[in-house]
């Protein structure tokens, strides 16, 4: 029904949901058995949650499902600027120029000066690119943005992607919120090594 908050333009089907650390799906579904709930690691599926059934709803209302109200978002327009963040570094041999084990662009920990400076409402293109060996949970503070299809077509509207390893994603992001927002990585066991800055 809706990905990081955001409302779906219709109902989807699914059959597998994979989710990032920070990303929200809203789901309406029939339980007709017992549900797990797995986090993907390299040796594997690791078990977070089992869930049980017990009883029944009788209260089920059969037919399709409404769709939920439209974010009420400003679309964007052209992009002012075109933004490129590097993800780097990790055990796997990545070399770059931070402090830690991570950086985005060259940089460790939080920087001095901002990613970009934007002006209010203003529509930025931001390419992901993922220089590692791991799949990296990217997360922006204070706004949403449409995720960018290999065919330049708007995709889902989040606050979170997940770029996956040597592997870049583009987003478009009406940045119409004021203040100074953190975009950063949200995989804890990278936080460790000091993957994000604002």
């Amino acid at each position: 029904m809706a990905l990081d908050g955001m409302a779906l333009n219709q109902p989807r089907d699914l059959s597998d949901l994979v989710l990032a650390p920070a990303q929200r799906a809203d789901l309406i579904v029939d339980i007709t058995g017992p549900v797990g709930f797995d986090m993907q690691t390299g040796q594997g599926a690791y078990r977070l949650a089992d869930l049980s059934v017990s009883g029944e709803n009788t209260d089920r209302k059969a037919g399709p499902l409404p769709t939920l109200t439209a974010p009420n978002l400003p679309a964007p327009g052209s992009p002012a600027q075109h933004l490129r963040l590097t993800m780097m570094g990790g055990a796997m041999g990545g070399h770059h120029g931070g402090a830690n084990i991570w950086s985005f662009n060259d940089v460790s920990d939080l920087p001095p000066d901002p990613f970009a400076t934007i002006e209010r409402g203003e529509t930025v293109r931001i390419t992901l690119a993922n220089d590692t060996a791991f799949p990296h949970g990217i997360h922006l503070h204070g706004h949403h943005f449409y995720e960018v299809a290999a065919d330049g077509s708007l995709g889902d509207l989040r606050d979170t992607t997940l770029v996956a390893a040597r592997e870049s994603r583009d987003v478009l992001c009406v940045f119409d919120n004021p203040g100074r927002w953190l975009i950063h990585c949200h995989m804890l066991s990278h936080a460790i090594g000091a993957c994000g800055h604002g």
